[in-house]
């Protein structure tokens, strides 16, 4: 009989596979039995609780919590037990070595549970916590990338050695201060409809010289946090566009952005290794010390599939906008307003964005509005540019996909405006 529908159908397709990705190792239609793919998520299923092993790729939790797998330290990644190759009790039992068990159910050797273990002292930490038994520790992760990936879990650095916890704080606006250490931090003013977070209590030091070694504070008769410290999260922090979130320290930090290349002399600019002197004299970062003079139009989806989950930031559009905003801050911009009639600045860029979105019969791509920054228009103006980010993020059209309208409106902006150099 045939296995009954596994979602309900939707009203848009949610993946798109171009003719080229169809012959590429990734092509979607060749997992499609795998429980982690697009479509193996609606199809595949286990056999007798034990999955493929590739399947757990990097996820060592998972991968010791399959009982047909193991973790390999040499290659880091998750294998076959050597238990599976045993066939019959006997053999089985014999192997003490990879703590294999039989299952007679299953007439299959596999490794014994992790946390299958008599008492406190023989259940094996951090994998497994005592809690009136061995069991399975859902923060027992022994790297910071693989913690942070797990939503109800943290990297404490504050303990010694850092160690995943369980997150300390989870309220909301209204619980959070009842937490013990927590407190409520907002979402930059910029950042319309953002929500807050719930985290750890930032710059709480006694005294002047513990104070200043934390990068989120500072001394000011007390201690306090930073401009960006007060950000302690990834998604608040990446949400201001003069902060930027350093995860090479731990715990990570938002710090200030570092200082434009912008205006500096030639001497100025060579000293600072992240600056470059272009050949049009002017001193940019050095990332982007291979700019011609550039017009850039950004066409970006405004659909409402955007409003899923995108990694770690809750909401993909949102994500974008920030990391628009991000980006502008850091480019060689000409510095040039929208309504510059001639344009002699050389060896710099301007920008425009357009978001594409809409319904069948109606509008289907969208531009800032004249008289509000750069309306729309190619700038090299960074506050303009950053008002139409902002007027896009507020102004969220979240329909169907159709681009059409979207390049036309491209075409245009490109063909209208004052050329540059």
């Amino acid at each position: 009989t045939l296995k009954p529908l596994t979602t309900a159908p939707q009203d848009e397709h949610f993946i798109n596979i171009d003719m080229d990705h169809m012959a590429a190792e990734d092509n979607p239609l060749l997992t499609i039995c795998d429980p982690t793919a697009p479509f193996g998520k609606f199809i595949a299923a286990p056999t007798h609780g034990h999955w493929p092993c590739h399947i757990h790729a990097e996820d060592v939790a998972g991968c010791l919590d399959d009982k047909g797998c193991t973790w390999s330290e040499a290659t880091f990644s998750c294998v076959p037990t050597p238990c599976l190759k045993h066939c019959g009790e006997e053999a089985c039992t014999a192997d003490t070595a990879n703590a294999c068990a039989y299952n007679a159910a299953d007439d299959q050797c596999y490794t014994k549970p992790p946390c299958d273990a008599p008492d406190a002292g023989s259940c094996p930490q951090p994998l497994c916590i005592w809690d009136g038994g061995c069991k399975r520790n859902p923060c027992g992760f022994t790297t910071e990338d693989a913690c942070e990936e797990a939503s109800a879990c943290e990297w404490a650095c504050d303990q010694d050695p850092p160690v995943c916890l369980a997150r300390r704080c989870t309220g909301d606006d209204a619980t959070c201060g009842n937490e013990a250490g927590c407190a409520w931090y907002t979402a930059p003013p910029a950042a319309v409809g953002a929500p807050g977070a719930c985290a750890l209590r930032q710059c709480q030091h006694g005294g002047e010289e513990s104070c200043k070694a934390d990068p989120a504070c500072m001394w000011d008769g007390a201690c306090t946090t930073t401009t960006c410290g007060k950000y302690p999260t990834a998604d608040l922090c990446t949400r201001d566009v003069n902060c930027v979130y350093d995860t090479t320290v731990c715990p990570s930090v938002c710090r200030e952005r570092p200082p434009s290349c912008t205006g500096l002399d030639r001497c100025g600019c060579s000293a600072d290794e992240q600056c470059f002197f272009n050949g049009e004299g002017v001193c940019v970062e050095s990332q982007y010390g291979a700019c011609p003079t550039l017009d850039l139009v950004v066409l970006f989806d405004g659909s409402g599939s955007m409003s899923k989950q995108f990694g770690r930031h809750p909401h993909g559009f949102y994500g974008l906008m920030e990391s628009m905003k991000q980006w502008v801050g850091g480019l060689p911009l000409s510095g040039e307003p929208a309504d510059t009639t001639s344009s002699g600045a050389t060896g710099r860029v301007r920008v425009a964005f357009v978001q594409y979105s809409g319904t069948y019969d109606g509008v289907q791509a969208q531009k800032a509005p004249v008289g509000l920054g750069a309306g729309g228009r190619l700038s090299g103006n960074k506050d303009e540019l950053l008002a139409d980010l902002d007027w896009h993020e507020q102004n969220y059209m979240a329909k169907q996909t159709y681009v059409k309208q979207g390049l036309e409106m491209t075409t245009d902006i490109l063909t209208l405006s004052p050329q540059d150099g």
